[in-house]
Order: C-alpha cells, then structure tokens, then sequence
C-alpha cells in the first residue's frame, strides 16, 4: 500500500462523532479504516493529536485563470482545500468564440488579470476545462451567463430572446454535456445585467433538464422601488424548479443586518416547486471585485472596444461621471470606500491605497479619478471594500453570519480573487477562519467539517469526494483544531494560516507540514465523474 495515515481522530464528513481510526490509501483511494501496523504502506504519517478530515471543498472562487499559470495554487492548499469550484458570478470564459476571447479577457482583466498572451487558446467548454487537469487541488467549474450570452448576441445591451435565445439555449446545454457542474449568472455585471427575467426562466429549464445547479449573484436593484432581487430568483425557481445556490448571501449594514429572516424566508415557497435552495458566504464583512463595475450599462454596451472609446470620448466623460457617482454607494456600500488591489502596472504606488487618497494623489473626484485610472489601465482595475468601522456593527454582522451557519442548508465559499498583491484576505484565510470561529462559538467540529465537506460535494454532485469512506476519492486534510487559524490580513494579505499541516490530493502528497511538494495530482472535474 502507498500511504498509511496513523493515530489521529477521523472526522467523516458526515457529520458523525470524531473517531479514532488509521486510514489506508492506495491508487489515489481511501483503501478501508481501521487499525494497522506500520509496515502495511511504504509511507506513514503521523496524525497524533490532530484531526483528519475530508480536503474542504471550496464552493466559490474566480481562480481558473489563475491556476493556468500558477498550478500550485498555494492559497488553496495552504488552508486545507482539495477541490475549488470555479466560474461564478456570470464571469467566465467558456465557450467562447475565437475572435472574442482576447476584448473578453480585457473587460475582465480587474478580476483576473489580462493574461491572455501567456494563454493557450479555448473555444468549448470541454478545451477550456481540459486545461484545469493536472493543477494542486481538483478544479470543476459553471458555465457561465455571461460567457453563454456573448455566444449568442456578444456584449449587446438586451435580454435575449427568439433566435438568440435559442442560441444560448443550445450552448447552456453542450457546455453540460462537456462537464459544467452548475450555470452561475452575476447579476450586477454586465452583460448579464442586460438579461430580464423570463430568459433565466429559460436558461433554468435547461439547467433543471441536466440537474445543474443555479449558482446565484444578485441583481442590484437599479430598477426601481417595487423590483427586490430576492423575489426574481424566487420567481425563477419556483417556475422551474431549478437546483439554486445563493452566493455571498448574508446580511448588510443598514437594510438587513440584525435579521436574518429578511433574507431567507422568500426562499421557502421555493421548496414546494421541488427547488431546493442553498446558501454560502465568506466570513469578512466587505468583498472584491473590479472597477469596471462601476460603469453604467450604456457605457459597457458593445465590450471592450466601446468602452474605451467612451471613456476617452469628451464629450460623454461628464454623464459617465454622474452615472458613477449615483452607482457608487450601490457598489461601494454606506460609510465604506474601497482599496485598490491590482492595477495594469504592478509597480503602481497607487496599489493598497483607497479610492480617497487616490483621488488626492491625483487632484480629482473620486467618479474623475475612476474613469481615468480604468483609461489608463485598460480596465485592469480590481479592489475590495472596507469593513464598517462601528464594533457594534460589526459584532452583530459576524453574529448574523454565525447564525446562518448553524443552518442545515448552508456552506462556504471563499469568492477567492487570487490576483494582485493586494488581494482580499479571504483569498488566504477562509477556511481556518471559519473553523476557529465556528470552534469558538462552540460548533462540534463534525458540524464544522461536514459543512465544508459533504454539503458543497452534495450541491455541485461531486461524486466520490466530501466523506471519508471506503473506496472514496483520498482527498485528505490533517490540521490541529487547536491552532488552526488565519493570519491573512487587509494589511499583510498573503499571510499562509497556521494548523493546517498535510493536504492529500487523489492520495498523493501536496502540502506536508505546512511545506507545499510541487506535486499537480489534482482533476478537473465533470459533473457526476
């Protein structure tokens, strides 16, 4: 046998008591559990005092360009996680048509960094996702809306409908067939944003006819006072039925905060249509993302080359202003600002500084200093937000999120944005985060764990992965409950977690204590393989 894992206590996954049991592993599966000498493998590792568990299981990142040219993907192994799943919020890659892909990866260069000439070229989901085999960790990715919708009618301002329709129909379900786990729409980016209703009603059917998931962000409500985002998604699944998972859903300061209620109760109808509905969040208080979502949908209407012409134009540069200024505190949220984490320029000095002292550097409003930092950079322009600074505010957010992990149907999903120096601490810190904050509420950690575990591998149909059993997948994590924790920060973001020590991919060794091997044993994944 290859590797025997000795004397530490076995949680499953499945929520059952921690138990004391040595693991065997052989051919990149779990062999049996029991007792064993250690002659029976040609290597033994020594848990003594620490936990094995099943490798987390990372429901929410925007890592897949990251991890064609970084296939260690460190933040992931660092905190324990085994598998991501990618292609979230409508942004994404795949299908793509050929002359799009290079103006495609330009509007969303904020998120994932303009790479494009480092890039071996894609069309199919099926190409695009062969190019995920052989990383760190296991990688299954959505189709996305927005990647579906360019197929169809590329970056136009309207909601598809006849032959377009029809078109993305028909890509929604090839992308399936080539291994989509789930179809992921971002709401309040563009051009998903264009979308009405009645085409995710019709995108939905298809992914019901494939047992996808609806991975779900919210539209922002710039539509008017009698429109609320949650009840279009209720509308959607409860005409389709239609799986749905809500990404980063959680309360905020001051609309929900303190009532959790608000925010989950309009989803319970949607169990008697046969949808069954699931949440996630990341344990911060404020997000990432890129500028360019700052910019009102007529300047984004065509792509890349449109944009840049209208931000260069004089003559429309005073309404984009006005347009941004009435957008910004939608995006940017009441008494916060945001922190640039990645520029074109990576030598930048405008990195690490908020949007105010930009705007100071430079002379100029901050909508002014927007529009010209997106010119500048070719929209390659990321930055997360800032936590409230009120304690009082903060303790009763984090409390909310504590309360809503308690919940049988809810998991967590980093939403990592591995690029920039800057980047969110969540990128390095959320698993051992949420486990110690969990612990010390006083969360059994087979609770903890199962929710990391078994519950993402339920929604996305990972099979044979998220519980530890007798011919499963051997994606194994060793940590120490006692230390595990993270030290990323907004200030030092990089930060590796302590307490996490040995990370086992499909049975081979990629992180032991806590040094990374080089070894790329990870798959990517297709939907029920």
């Amino acid at each position: 046998m290859e590797l025997l894992i000795k004397n530490g206590k076995v949680v499953d996954g499945t929520g059952a008591r921690p138990f004391v049991a040595d693991i065997l592993i052989d051919q990149g599966k779990i062999v049996d559990m029991g007792q064993w000498e250690e002659t029976i493998a040609r290597r033994t590792i020594d848990a003594r005092g620490k936990i094995i568990s099943p490798g987390f299981i990372d429901c929410h990142t925007h890592s897949e360009i990251s991890l064609m040219h970084n296939r260690q993907h460190p933040n992931a192994v660092y905190q324990g996680i085994t598998t991501v799943v990618t292609g979230m919020c409508g942004l994404g890659f795949a299908p793509v048509k050929k002359e799009n892909f290079d103006d495609t990866m330009k509007v969303n260069a904020g998120i994932f960094s303009n790479v494009s000439g480092q890039l071996p070229r894609w069309e199919s989901f099926e190409e695009y996702l062969s190019l995920l085999d052989g990383c760190a960790v296991n990688v299954a990715s959505n189709v996305t809306h927005n990647a579906i919708r360019q197929m169809a009618t590329d970056f136009t301002s309207r909601p598809l409908k006849g032959g377009a329709l029809a078109v993305a129909k028909e890509q929604l379900g090839k992308a399936f067939e080539e291994g989509a786990v789930g179809f992921s729409v971002g709401l309040s980016y563009y051009p998903g944003t264009y979308s009405d209703t009645e085409e995710l009603i019709e995108l939905c059917k298809v992914v019901k006819q494939f047992d996808g998931v609806f991975c779900v962000h919210l539209r922002l409500n710039t539509i008017g006072p009698d429109f609320d985002p949650i009840q279009e998604m209720v509308r959607v699944a409860s005409a389709t039925g239609v799986r749905m998972h809500m990404l980063h859903h959680r309360t905020k300061y001051p609309s929900t905060i303190g009532h959790i209620e608000k925010i989950l109760d309009p989803f319970d109808i949607c169990e008697q249509y046969g949808s069954q509905v699931t949440f996630e969040y990341y344990p911060y208080l404020t997000g990432s993302g890129y500028m360019v979502v700052l910019l009102p949908g007529w300047v984004q209407d065509g792509g890349y080359p449109a944009i840049m012409e209208r931000l260069t134009d004089p003559k429309q540069r005073e309404q984009i202003r006005k347009d941004i200024k009435q957008r910004y505190p939608l995006i940017v949220g009441n008494g916060t600002t945001g922190v640039i984490t990645h520029l074109k320029d990576p030598y930048s000095e405008y990195l690490g500084k908020t949007f105010e002292e930009v705007a100071a550097m430079q002379q100029k409003s901050i909508p002014e200093m927007i529009i010209d930092l997106l010119t500048e950079n070719e929209l390659e322009v990321g930055f997360h937000g800032t936590e409230p600074q009120d304690k009082a505010i903060q303790y009763q957010l984090f409390e909310d999120q504590y309360r809503m992990f308690q919940k049988d149907n809810y998991t967590i999903g980093s939403d990592t944005i591995p690029t920039g120096e800057w980047c969110h601490p969540r990128t390095f810190g959320t698993y051992p985060r949420i486990i110690r904050q969990a612990l010390a509420h006083g969360m059994p950690v087979e609770e903890i764990v199962k929710k990391i575990t078994s519950l993402p591998a339920r929604i996305y149909g990972l099979q044979d992965r998220g519980i530890l059993k007798k011919g499963y997948q051997a994606d194994v994590v060793i940590f120490d409950p006692e230390r595990i924790t993270d030290c990323a920060t907004y200030e030092a973001p990089r930060k590796k977690p302590q307490g996490v020590d040995t990370l086992i991919v499909n049975g081979k060794i990629v992180m032991e204590d806590t040094g990374i091997s080089g070894l790329l044993p990870g798959w990517a994944i297709k939907k029920g393989r």
